[in-house]
This record gives structure tokens, C-alpha cells and sequence, in this order.
């Protein structure tokens, strides 16, 4: 029995540091000390997601891997250059993005401007954003991430969320919208939760960069 109540005293904690896109969970259960709060969004209010040289699916991914090497303060590394590695010339490549390959691609130890070595390692989420609280954190410090949204390489710019309290202040997020940038297109799409087909939404890219071994 001490070991049942035990377990039951836990788990309200648990699910409170889990933030998960409304659409692959639960919503939180009634809690009259639960607080929601009104919804928020976290954005790059000023985005520029540089235009892709060619308007080809692998030129629209070269250029978001560019931006979030830039976001980090990492040049030297445009879309022409993951074009050149991937397809050995500036070719048009009108297949869908392959995010595993993409992965083989960019992860490795490179050189920088500086002459410094740095570890690029990129990570994929199946799906739609799984930790909504890391993506909003993402936003916050003015990076962004790769999301493929009916197979076509798209650039987040925005999360709107809801977030509730709980009575030992531990908070968790549901997602509401995401608003994401084709590089191809000239208007920003909104993702709503309510109205969209979660299918749609075929995973996460994002590529962080380190210190050499700091990902091994």
C-alpha cells in the first residue's frame, strides 16, 4: 500500500515537467488548483529565412540548415555548400527530404572561419514537436528549427501554447499552433492543431552546434 501512494504522489510531478503537442496527448485532468493560463506564443518576431538559390526541395533545406548555423553564430556554411556535399554539384533535387540522411550529411567536425574545429550534430523529432517547453525555450533565445510540413522543408517561426500550473509549481505546455516558413513561398503558414491533420507534420530538424566531442 505505501508503495501505491508513493507512486501516486509522483506521477502528478512527472506529467508536470512533460510539455507534448496537444494533439499526441491528454489534456491535463480537472484540478481545481490547476492554473491555466491565457494563451502565449513564442516567436522570431523579425525571421528571415535567406531565399533559396534554386526553388527545389533540397535548396529549401540547405537554406534553413544555413539559417540555424547563422543563429549560432556559425557562417561560412551556406545553402550552396550543404547543395555541393549532398549532391556533389548545384543541382535541383526535386525528391522528398530525407531527414536521416540529411543527419549523415551535416554531423561531423568542421573547420570555422576562425580556424577553430567545431562539432555540428543534428537531431530529429518524428512527428509533430514532442517537448513543446524546448521548442518554446528554442524560440525564446531567437532559434530556430526545420519542421517538415507535408513533406516540404519549412522553417518554425512561432509556437502559441497554452500552460498550466500545477499546485507544487511545476508547469507543463500543450501547443496550440505553430506558424512555419516555406522557403519556397511567400506566406508564413499557421499549423492549427484544431483544424489540421497531425499526419501532415512529418518531423523536427534541428542542428546544434558544439565543441568538438561535446555530442559523443
Amino acid at each position: 500500500m505505501k508503495r501505491a501512494v508513493a507512486i501516486l504522489l509522483v506521477l502528478p510531478i512527472f506529467l508536470a515537467a512533460v510539455g507534448v503537442w496537444a494533439g499526441n496527448a491528454k489534456k491535463p485532468a480537472v484540478n481545481p488548483m490547476l492554473v491555466k493560463k491565457p494563451p502565449q506564443t513564442a516567436e522570431i518576431a523579425a525571421l528571415v529565412v535567406p531565399k533559396p538559390k534554386q526553388a527545389c526541395p533540397n535548396w529549401a533545406w540547405a537554406a534553413a540548415v544555413q539559417l540555424m548555423l547563422e543563429q549560432q553564430q556559425t557562417t561560412g556554411f551556406d545553402q550552396e555548400y550543404w547543395v555541393m556535399k549532398s549532391a556533389g554539384g548545384e543541382l535541383c533535387i526535386e525528391q522528398p527530404v530525407d531527414l536521416e540522411r540529411l543527419k549523415r550529411w551535416i554531423d561531423g567536425e568542421y573547420v570555422l572561419n576562425d580556424g577553430s574545429h567545431a562539432e555540428f550534430d543534428a537531431t530529429i523529432t518524428p512527428g509533430a514537436p514532442q517537448d513543446v517547453s524546448y521548442f518554446v525555450n528554442l524560440l525564446q533565445k531567437g532559434r530556430t528549427a526545420m519542421v517538415l510540413w507535408q513533406g516540404r522543408p519549412c522553417v518554425l517561426k512561432a509556437i502559441e501554447y497554452d500552460e498550466y500550473i500545477y499546485p507544487n509549481g511545476q508547469r507543463t505546455f500543450e501547443a496550440r499552433k505553430l506558424t512555419i516558413i516555406d522557403p519556397l513561398a511567400k506566406a508564413p503558414i499557421v499549423f492549427d492543431k484544431t483544424k489540421d491533420g497531425i499526419a501532415d507534420l512529418g518531423g523536427v530538424f534541428e542542428v546544434k552546434v558544439g565543441p568538438v566531442d561535446r555530442f559523443k
